[in-house]
């Protein structure tokens, strides 16, 4: 294994197993960026079968591992019980939903507000989140640090322990592999990530890059003892891999989506489908099996063959879990937000992440993870998971949600009078009258958001 304090700063330091990083990782994976994964996966790993072998044979297959690699399994996993869902009839959106919720997916999200909103979740303290903003300010488009940590200490006034401790958390969040200072360090930041930080493909990547990218197979199948099939096999691996884990957030990058989530309608309640149709289904091989039993194979090959079956098992269940977890979540917040569905006159319900920890009895952590860049599809419009988290008003009545306050100041605009269009002021007052009491900042401010220009602009 790689020597800890070889590893890119700052991960050494995470007190977390490789089974926990695959897990978080796997989680925050979109439909696109898994399926991507998973063929990597299967390639790599000859442990993995895509074929769908019967269901007597997967039985037999997995409790001969549950015996043979006990001593390899992590015990410290998650223990959270999860739910699933069903098909049905799909609901139908309001024109002024729809347009709100249009405005926040056609507004291309910068890398640096997706690192923002995880390390406003994951964060273990103020301090770490000071740093951690400091850190994410100075990534370049490609989601490379372009700033010397040993600086950081003394600009941040912080000690370097908990530099590095920032800069270890952030290099967990996705995209997988931002945070390194260069395409070697991002590339050794995504293998931890993939639990793949005991392994020749990361040693080869440590120390061999360069041989490498020129071919020179031989020399690293030398250095490694291992043979030149397994070089070709890491480097197609690698190949897999992110050079540039920040471009997909550019100006220039396509927004089409694919939906990670399908609401339907069915009989008045809602059901939710995940898209997993289009990925490889995975299996244990049962190959494997003949390996361990016979004699006659070396014990350096059992327990490659123990390591390869700990890992393809890994990826099995953290693929299971993912699913059952964003089944859960997106359960909730579809039950939370039932209202906004069904077309009445209260728009999206004031929302934290905290409170729907709470109430799944899961960690915020979770959560953020579950709806990081990933979207639901319902009849004519696709909405973002985060969309469904909405800050909240407290007023006399109660908290008002902000969606609220907004189609009501774009509902009062669309039907005042356009020779004499309605200032801030007075945009104010009539929401008062209808029980809502902001500022008349706050109005300009949500007008702004909503593209309404002022008053003097829209007079005709």
């Amino acid at each position: 294994m790689m020597p800890m304090d070889m590893r890119p700063e700052g991960v050494q330091r995470m007190m977390l197993t490789a089974k926990m990083l695959l897990n978080m990782h796997v989680l925050q994976l979109n439909i696109m960026d898994l399926r991507t994964f998973l063929q990597a996966e299967l390639e790599e790993n000859p442990l993995l079968e895509e074929e769908d072998p019967s269901s007597e044979t997967i039985d037999e297959d997995e409790s001969r591992l549950d015996e043979e690699i006990s001593e390899l399994n992590d015990e410290r996993v998650d223990k959270e019980e999860l739910a699933s869902g069903s098909e049905g009839e799909r609901p139908s959106i309001t024109k002024e939903k729809k347009d709100y919720f249009e405005s926040l997916i056609i507004k291309k999200e910068s890398l640096y507000d997706h690192l923002h909103w995880q390390l406003e979740v994951l964060a273990k303290d103020d301090e770490q989140k000071r740093i951690g903003e400091f850190l994410i300010r100075n990534f370049d488009d490609n989601g490379y640090l372009k700033v010397d940590l040993k600086e950081l200490p003394e600009i941040l006034n912080a000690s370097t322990e908990k530099v590095r401790s920032a800069l270890g958390l952030i290099r967990t969040f996705d995209p997988a592999g931002v945070g390194g200072r260069d395409l070697k360090e991002s590339l050794l930041i995504q293998l931890l990530n993939f639990g793949k930080g005991d392994t020749h493909i990361y040693r080869i990547v440590y120390w061999h890059l360069e041989d490498l990218e020129k071919g020179n197979f031989e020399k690293i199948a030398q250095a490694l003892s291992i043979t030149t099939q397994e070089v070709e096999a890491a480097k197609k691996r690698i190949s897999y891999l992110t050079p540039n884990p920040g471009a997909a957030f550019s100006k220039e990058a396509a927004t089409y989506i694919i939906p990670d989530v399908i609401l339907y309608k069915n009989n008045g309640t809602y059901d939710i489908e995940i898209s997993d149709r289009d990925l490889p289904r995975l299996y244990l091989s049962p190959a494997y099996s003949a390996a361990l039993k016979d004699k006659q194979v070396e014990p350096a090959t059992k327990e490659y063959v123990r390591k390869k079956l700990s890992h393809a098992r890994w990826v099995i269940d953290a693929v299971k879990k993912r699913k059952k977890t964003i089944n859960r979540v997106c359960g909730y917040l579809v039950d939370k937000q039932k209202d906004f569905f069904n077309e009445s006159d209260t728009a999206a319900k004031p929302l934290t992440l905290k409170e729907a920890a709470k109430a799944l009895l899961v960690s915020e952590a979770t959560v953020s993870r579950t709806v990081s860049n990933k979207y639901l599809q319902a009849p004519d419009r696709i909405f973002s998971l985060k969309s469904f988290f909405v800050k909240g008003i407290k007023q006399d009545s109660g908290m008002v949600s902000t969606i609220s306050v907004k189609l009501k100041i774009k509902e009062i605009v669309e039907n005042e009078d356009s020779a004499r269009p309605l200032k801030d002021i007075e945009i104010q007052s009539v929401l008062k009258d209808q029980g809502i009491k902001i500022s008349r900042r706050t109005v300009a401010k949500y007008r702004d958001s909503l593209k309404l220009s002022s008053a003097n602009m829209r007079k005709k």
